[in-house]
């Protein structure tokens, strides 16, 4: 871990330059997927999307501050704030970030059994395929620290979800099963 000075240089660096955010898409398609997606009106949809711009400068800044330890995070609201994952077991204290929504107080919660990079690789190594044969799309839900995975045919989605208990075990990860669309080419 980097100290202090290194992490409030990383946070004005992340600020200043917007550190690798990609580019923000128009504000009226964002808000037509968040009200889809998260099932709420465009008023909500507006604010939860510039809370999300106004903190993923402040985000970029602890998965470099972190590193290997990053397992997520979470933003709450009312009051604006975000907690943060950390694989392993050492405590970090909270702090308060200045942000464009204003200042903003940002915990940490220790005991992750796995990073994002962790949950990334075994998702990009194939691991799942010969559990997973025909599921439509693995990612990586690094809020929930789990692995997603989208199934289209419905017998298939339940025989996936019988053997999630055992694949669990076995490879050591959190997995969750939705029912996805099917994709035409």
């Amino acid at each position: 871990m980097k100290t202090p000075t290194a992490a409030c240089i990383l946070f004005l660096i992340a600020t200043r330059l917007g550190a690798a955010e990609p580019p923000a898409p128009p504000l009226n398609a964002a808000v037509k997927r968040v009200t889809s997606s998260e099932a709420v009106d465009e008023a909500e949809a507006s604010r939860r999307i510039a809370e999300r711009r106004a903190l993923a400068p402040v985000n970029a800044a602890l998965v470099q501050e972190f590193g290997d330890r990053y397992a997520g995070r979470v933003i709450t609201r009312d009051p604006l704030g975000m907690t943060v994952r950390l694989k392993g077991a050492g405590a970090v204290p909270g702090r308060i970030v200045a942000t464009a929504m204003g200042p903003v107080q940002v915990r940490f919660v220790p005991g992750a059994r796995h990073s994002s990079k962790d949950l990334q690789q075994i998702v990009a190594s194939n691991r799942l395929r010969p559990y997973f044969p025909d599921a439509g799309g693995m990612g990586v839900n690094a809020a929930e620290g789990r692995i997603d995975i989208g199934v289209v045919d419905p017998d298939t989605l339940k025989a996936y979800r019988a053997r999630q208990a055992e694949v669990e075990k076995a490879l050591g990860v959190h997995l969750h099963f939705k029912r996805s669309a099917e994709v035409r080419l």
